[in-house]
């Protein structure tokens, strides 16, 4: 019955050729526009597991109580010291917060007006006490400077120093830092270099420690989703802002861009950029393979035209379907490649065997004849394959499932429709006397010959592979799936260093204050967390002393802090006096110091410089004491704090409107490892089951992933059997398609694990989609033996497979020269896949099969395969 209608239906096609290849072109032209106007790109990764499950939800509703950590991008600028960071992120994020059409929410992760205010008091009593001190021995200092905060005034205070140290009233030794430091600056100044020095090293008297050197500013842009980079426009204003203000690695800044938002928009662009070269690079393999395994310019032609408009047709059903694709259905567009091509080879190489055995005018529909239970089974088994995911909780292969599903009855339709029209039309002259290939009847020979040996080599493999199956690692942890030379991928891996700014975190949610702080001091006795922070980290511990340090140091400071009147900017000459006379001070007073010395070489420098130096000199050496300055005299204005005083703003990050408190938990290690990452979330949830947050959905994303694979491979294995019974109706022929697919499966295994290859939530569909593609080649050597052919490596259908393989080998291969890891893993567990089933079909199937079967159809159908 089947056989009747692919050849009523290639017939058909044949003699309505030209009608049929207009239609196609029609359709064909209406597919593209329509897709080139509606396909959208889905670049939210959340997006990408169903939203169903408990552990979405949970974070759903997290989320929606403090939606200010939702889509973050993330600004990180690192200062060579802690004034030129604080500096540039303040001068950045006034420019973001003026412009909330490009930002929804901005704020400052370790900066403002809160943490100038209330930073001293986060330190302990001594260090309070101990900046106090050193802050009282500057004030003369202090004060001459804020009445005069230029060159003038700087370098007038230092020589009046050094008359004090002539006159034995002020300390040498206490001299010897800030003179270092001036001279170091002068020094790049004059040389080119344009770092400014740090006031708040020298004014706390204490050396920069990492967490100073790195602010961070937290954004949430307004996104374009249906753009391949949603975050683009916030991005760029970021980094024309940087271009603006000057802060770059000269000026001793660095600003770089991560966070989700930064991520995923680099990934994206990264996995754009990849398929495109996967998508050339696989044309043109199939191309060359198409011309050895067809051996006829038309047939290629017809071939590959027949790929193209089949192509064009999916992505236009992904349009109406998904309506938009994601990193992992992105991929269906080289997969189609490889996997429709089959359909096309093996067709026409049937068809170059009907013309070589004389057929004329009916060797096309004959070729239907012959072709329609193969193709048919092997369109539907590799359906069934990518269907399998479907009705799984990952998203983004359950959307490629349907996409790719959808293909293969495409290429199917196509292949026998437009494919023979456009054979009748195009003509093609078949070179040579058959389609099989010579060099196999020797291999055909030997496993012959050698048959119990070769299946005793193959059980070996089967059982190293059940042996080495549980050491088949799941890689769950999404940045390892990016690309780690982009700066979001580099900037996330540099902020996970320091465990308190490490991105997975978990969030947990308490009913009320005393919940919370019970439910902190459990979870900060776990080996497994670092820290636990809460709206109680932001009430300071001992307020009363510390308070009262501050009242008395702003009594002795404020005048110097806010002086009455300040003197009017200084001429060039006044500068250069002042520069001279410092020098000569520095020379009488301190002259066995070299390091006196040195500055007051570099001040006559300067004196006799072009007066262009002065302006860079000024913001080197002394800009940046003001902003300190105000921070000091916003330090002094501290008041008793509590959770019902706290700012606002913070108090929204922190507190939710219901009165729920929410505590975030840091990980003790490498949040990178994956094993430290599970053992913290495990850890964790042993205290509050309910936690969640980055570092959960990572984990429970794995565990989601680990299930759809391992429902998917059963599933995929049930239906195929289910089709293979029903269409073969022998178990023995059901199990000689299974068991080399199995064999396949485990020599994979194999060899992932001696390479260290990992499955991740890219190329886990390679083993579902592997019994797909392994039932397609399966069916044609268990059909052909069915048939009676003794020799099945020797054939037209041998040669077919081996090209259809070797073309669809070329599409994986190329994903994995992707410049995305993800996808070039992808590509690569494919490929391996791929070259263990294409070894097991042509090194295995032929000693498993044997001699075919005594009731075996008589010789004359032989000649039809």
């Amino acid at each position: 019955m089947l056989e009747r209608i692919f050849g009523f239906v290639v017939g058909w096609s044949a003699r309505r050729a030209g009608w049929l290849i207009l239609l196609s072109l029609l359709l064909t032209a209406v597919a593209a526009t329509y897709t080139a106007r509606n396909l959208r790109m889905d670049t939210d990764t959340t997006n990408m597991i169903s939203p169903e499950l408990p552990w979405r939800q949970e974070l759903a509703k997290f989320n929606a109580l403090f939606p200010q950590n939702t889509g973050l991008l993330v600004v990180m600028v690192d200062g060579r010291t802690p004034d030129i960071a604080e500096d540039a992120a303040a001068a950045l994020f006034a420019r973001i917060a003026a412009r909330p059409d490009l930002f929804a929410t901005a704020r400052r992760a370790d900066g403002g007006p809160f943490f100038q205010r209330y930073g001293m008091m986060f330190l302990s009593t001594a260090e309070v006490r101990k900046i106090a001190d050193a802050v009282i021995e500057a004030q003369p200092f202090i004060g001459a400077l804020s009445q005069d905060p230029s060159l003038r005034g700087l370098f007038n205070v230092l020589s009046l120093a050094m008359q004090g140290v002539m006159q034995q009233s002020a300390d040498v030794e206490r001299l010897e830092k800030p003179l270092s430091q001036i001279a170091a600056t002068m020094s790049d100044a004059l040389s080119g270099r344009r770092q400014a020095m740090s006031w708040q090293n020298l004014m706390l008297n204490r050396a920069a420690e990492p967490r100073d050197l790195r602010k961070l500013i937290l954004t949430q842009p307004n996104r374009d989703f249906a753009s391949l980079k949603p975050g683009a426009a916030a991005t760029t204003f970021v980094r024309t802002a940087v271009k603006e203000l000057n802060l770059s690695p000269d000026t001793g800044v660095t600003v770089r861009l991560t966070g989700p938002v930064a991520l995923n928009d680099d990934e994206f662009a990264t996995v754009s950029e990849g398929m495109g070269w996967a998508l050339a690079l696989a044309t043109t393999l199939v191309l060359g393979l198409l011309f050895f395994a067809l051996r006829s310019f038309k047939l290629i032609l017809a071939t590959f035209v027949t790929l193209i408009v089949g192509l064009i047709f999916t992505f236009a059903f992904a349009t109406v379907a998904v309506g938009e694709l994601n990193l992992i259905s992105v991929a269906f567009a080289v997969m189609f490649i490889g996997l429709s091509i089959d359909f096309g080879i093996q067709f026409g190489v049937r068809f170059g065997q009907e013309v070589l055995e004389g057929r004329g005018s009916d060797a096309l529909p004959q070729a239907g004849i012959v072709m329609a239970r193969p193709l048919t089974l092997a369109a539907i088994a590799t359906a069934a394959g990518f269907a399998a995911f479907i009705p799984t909780d990952y998203s983004g292969v359950s959307e490629l499932g349907i996409i790719a599903s959808a293909g293969m009855a495409i290429a199917l339709c196509l292949n026998i429709t437009l494919l023979p029209a456009l054979l009748a039309v195009l003509k093609p002259r078949i070179a040579g006397k058959d389609m099989s290939m010579a060099w196999t009847r020797p291999v055909q020979a030997m496993l012959g010959r050698f048959r119990w040996p070769a299946l005793g080599v193959w059980t070996l493999v089967a059982i190293a592979g059940l042996i080495l199956a549980p050491r088949l690692e799941f890689d769950f942890h999404p940045l390892h799936l990016k690309d780690p030379r982009v700066e979001s991928m580099a900037a996330i891996i540099d902020l996970m260093k320091d465990p308190i700014r490490s991105p997975y975190a978990i969030e947990i949610l308490a009913p009320d204050a005393e919940s919370a702080a019970q439910l902190k001091a459990q979870l900060e006795r776990l080996p497994e967390v670092y820290a636990v922070l809460s709206a109680s980290t932001f009430v300071p511990q001992d307020q009363e002393a510390k308070l009262a340090i501050l009242a008395d140091l702003e009594l002795l400071m404020g005048l110097s802090l806010e002086p009455l009147s300040v003197r009017e900017p200084p001429t060039v000459e006044e500068i250069r006096t002042a520069l001279r006379e410092c020098a000569a001070n520095l020379r009488r007073a301190m002259p066995s110091s070299g390091k006196a010395q040195q500055l007051a070489r570099l001040l006559d420098q300067a004196a006799a410089a072009d007066t262009e130096l002065y302006p860079e000199l000024q913001r080197m050496l002394v800009d940046g004491l003001m902003p300190r300055m105000k921070m000091l005299s916003a330090a002094l204005t501290a008041q008793p704090l509590s959770l019902d005083t706290l700012p606002e703003g913070l108090r929204a990050e922190w507190i939710a409107a219901d009165g729920s408190m929410r505590l975030t938990v840091m990980p003790r290690g490498d949040s990178n490892d994956n094993a430290v990452l599970a053992a913290f979330v495990e850890a964790v949830r042993k205290v509050a089951p309910q936690a969640t947050g980055p570092a959960v959905q990572i984990y429970e994303s794995g565990r989601a992933v680990t299930r759809a694979f391992q429902s998917a491979s059963l599933t995929a294995i049930v239906a195929i059997a289910l089709l293979l019974a029903i269409i073969l109706r022998r178990p023995r022929d059901v199990a000689y398609v299974l068991l080399p697919l199995l064999l396949a499966a485990l020599l994979t295994i194999v060899i992932c694990v001696a390479f260290g290859l990992k499955l991740d939530f890219a190329n886990v569909i390679a083993l579902p989609l592997l019994l797909g593609i392994g039932v397609a080649y399966d069916i044609y050597f268990v059909v052909n033996w069915r048939r009676g052919i003794a020799t099945p490596l020797s054939t037209g259908t041998a040669r077919a497979v081996l090209f259809s393989a070797l073309t669809t080998a070329a599409s994986f291969g190329s994903l994995a020269l992707s410049s995305h890891p993800g996808t070039a893993r992808m590509g690569m567990l494919l490929l391996i896949s791929l070259g263990s089933l294409l070894a097991v079909i042509f090194a295995f199937m032929p000693a498993m099969l044997g001699k075919p079967p005594r009731d075996a159809i008589d010789e004359g159908m032989r000649s039809k395969t």
